[in-house]
């Protein structure tokens, strides 16, 4: 059986092995994780100077062991705080380490208590766990999927609830437990569980991390690198999803194709920089005009796209006129640097049994007649000849 020694150490191999996982992200740049790494490093000084406690002056074993300690879990709360963007005031976190140090000192030399020095230090991991907690559900904004905050915050949960329970079993028999490495069951059963909270409060912050580089990683394959909108090949994969939906439901689904007038005289005349302003501007006008349900994609050089889910003929040639209207800019438009330009559209309507690919092409004909025409105006595929009309 092992020792309480020896669950010391192992908690102090965890230590290194969540240290090397966790420095092992810090080139992703994201916030947190550096303060991750810190704290089970700090962590392992933790664990080695309670293991060898016995062979320690008493405040170097009681003392620094235990503002060690307290450091450790005050910096892996200082690093979900910056995960989540939220602040965290340094001095306060040096406040409570100091006050649990000073706490121990108390309850070492004015007051021999092992029992009110485990509540110091049980209440001090309470606070951060719940802090913890409270910063991971609040943050519901900064979620792509629950199960990574679901565990790291119901994990911190679990930990404070330990603690308050090893707190109470103090206050309830404060002279079963006198030592920290005393062999009995009941205390070698609150070390086991105490030593595994900064490792599993740390795999609960490797899972956030993962979710976030899989969510950027993601937006990088599926958005515009330029404008944000949706890429090319991302656009595809919804229309067919949309197409396939409309089969199952008979819904309308209607495409708009637009073109900004006359880009290569602006890239010409002001410069390629200017001209990506303009394409950035057009893609935060039209997001603007359109439903959150929309799907707004770059589908070329100064070409773009947008589906519209549930959305028939008169309601397509609405939405393409509010479009056309809101990109028509003045000089000096968004940032100020963007000069006046126009768009010209054209509208399709989903056939029953249509192909995506056909819809556009559809599409890009009544665009290319809006061309013809003058620019600046919206055409419908049905009033381009030989398409099919429909309602």
């Amino acid at each position: 059986m092992p020792s309480t020694f020896h669950i010391l150490l192992i908690a102090a191999l965890f230590c290194v092995l969540t240290f090397l996982v966790s420095f092992s992200l810090v080139r992703s740049g994201i916030a947190g994780i550096r303060e991750w790494a810190a704290a089970n490093a700090i962590g392992f000084f933790a664990f080695i100077l309670y293991a060898f406690g016995r062979e320690l002056p008493p405040m170097i074993a009681y003392e620094a062991a235990n503002g060690v300690y307290a450091a450790a879990s005050a910096t892996i709360l200082l690093g979900y705080r910056r995960f989540f963007g939220r602040r965290m005031p340094m001095g306060l976190l040096v406040a409570g380490v100091a006050f649990v140090m000073l706490a121990i000192a108390v309850f070492h030399y004015v007051v021999d208590s092992f029992a009110l020095r485990t509540i110091v230090v049980s209440m001090f991991q309470v606070a951060v766990c719940l802090m913890i907690a409270l910063t991971v559900f609040r943050s519901r904004q900064s979620r792509r999927s629950r199960y990574p905050h679901l565990f790291a915050g119901g994990m911190a949960i679990v930990i404070a609830a330990g603690h308050i329970i090893r707190a109470a079993v103090h206050v309830a028999h404060p002279g079963e437990m006198t030592s920290l490495l005393q062999p009995s069951p009941l205390n070698m059963l609150f070390l086991s569980a105490g030593t595994m909270t900064l490792p599993v409060l740390t795999l609960g912050a490797v899972m956030l991390v993962h979710d976030r580089m899989m969510a950027t990683a993601e937006r990088a394959a599926n958005r515009d690198f330029l404008t944000g909108a949706w890429s090319r090949r991302a656009f595809f994969e919804i229309a067919e999803r949309e197409i396939g939906r409309v089969g199952r439901s008979g819904q309308s689904l209607s495409l708009i194709m637009l073109d900004i007038d006359n880009f290569k005289q602006i890239n010409d005349s002001s410069g390629h920089a200017i001209g990506d302003l303009v394409l950035v501007d057009a893609v935060l006008r039209a997001d603007a005009a359109i439903r959150s349900v929309d799907y707004f994609a770059r589908v070329g050089g100064e070409e773009f796209a947008v589906l519209l889910p549930d959305t028939n003929r008169v309601a397509a040639l609405s939405v393409a006129n509010r479009l056309r209207a809101a990109l028509e800019t003045q000089p000096g438009g968004g940032d100020g640097r963007v000069p006046a330009y126009t768009v010209s559209i054209g509208v399709a309507t989903l056939v029953a049994g249509e192909a995506f690919a056909h819809l556009m092409a559809r599409a890009d004909s009544a665009l290319y007649q809006a061309k013809a025409m003058g620019r600046n105006r919206v055409v419908s595929s049905e009033d381009v000849a030989g398409q099919p009309r429909h309602p």
